[in-house]
């Protein structure tokens, strides 16, 4: 990686998600690039003196991450007087990442709070990892839900760079079916069906094509993602969920990104990335 853009509004939560932004950049040799989450309509007087105290904000966060991470790692920030539309940020700054948390100032519900985060999670043209954990706890065990396309392929890297100690679970969940449930006897039936038997093996060569162990573990499943992606997230202590493939939102409603189980690593749709 070379840039990663944490957006902050200067909240706990904000702040929270530049320290987590900061690991992975000290961590890939990455200039962190600090955005200001929040615009106010404001006076001219005002506007002059709320963007001096914005960059006392940005010094005082640039010194607390160069004091955790060295001087080596060189901060850089987009101020109030400059604020500009996060994508521009990104395809100015030529991000690789973009690091947010789930952010509740005040300042900022127009611009970065509940749906723009949705917004977010749907169209950024650039991976998006909403951290809620403590920046300081590394991720231990991360669940991707995968489409066995190329976009999931990609993802893998990424993924390793973000949580390099997580041990890694490939998902891949398939619609349930009247033809599947009857197959299967039910809903709550063990016997695998021959669609999750040929998922299984595809997930098993997809693991090997990105180079995972042959431990790794994998789920063929069906039915609700959000009620599965819950299911292990409980049952397994899961803190990294990560979504990948052509529609890394599919099946997933908004609700799922306002209260996500645990960090979130969404990436970009196929869409998003082509070119206007």
């Amino acid at each position: 990686m070379n840039t990663i853009i944490a957006a902050t509004d200067f909240s706990t939560a904000g702040n929270r998600a530049v320290l987590r932004a900061a690991d992975i950049a000290a961590r890939t040799d990455a200039r962190l690039h600090v955005f200001y989450a929040a615009r106010m309509s404001l006076t001219p007087e005002q506007a002059t003196h709320f963007a001096a105290l914005v960059e006392g904000y940005f010094d005082t966060l640039r010194a607390q991450v160069q004091c955790r991470y060295g001087p080596a790692l060189k901060v850089t920030g987009t101020d109030a007087a400059k604020w500009q539309e996060i994508y521009e940020v990104i395809d100015r700054q030529k991000a690789d990442l973009l690091v947010v948390g789930p952010h509740v100032h005040p300042s900022g519900l127009d611009a970065f709070h509940g749906t723009f985060v949705e917004r977010l999670a749907a169209d950024c043209p650039v991976p998006l990892l909403i951290s809620t954990s403590d920046p300081a706890t590394p991720h231990r065990l991360s669940l991707a839900s995968v489409d066995l396309g190329p976009e999931s392929e990609s993802a893998i890297s990424v993924l390793r760079s973000v949580a390099p100690e997580a041990e890694i679970t490939l998902m891949r969940i398939a619609p349930q079916t009247a033809e599947n449930m009857a197959r299967c006897g039910g809903a709550e039936a063990e016997v695998m069906s021959p669609t999750l038997e040929s998922a299984a093996k595809a997930l098993a060569r997809f693991r090997d094509q990105v180079g995972l162990n042959v431990q790794t573990r994998i789920i063929a499943a069906q039915g609700d993602p959000r009620a599965r992606i819950r299911e292990e997230v409980a049952s397994r202590a899961v803190d990294l969920v990560v979504l990948t493939g052509a529609n890394p939102m599919g099946g997933l409603q908004t609700d799922f990104v306002k209260a996500p189980p645990c960090n979130l690593l969404v990436f970009p749709t196929a869409l998003a990335r082509q070119p206007a």
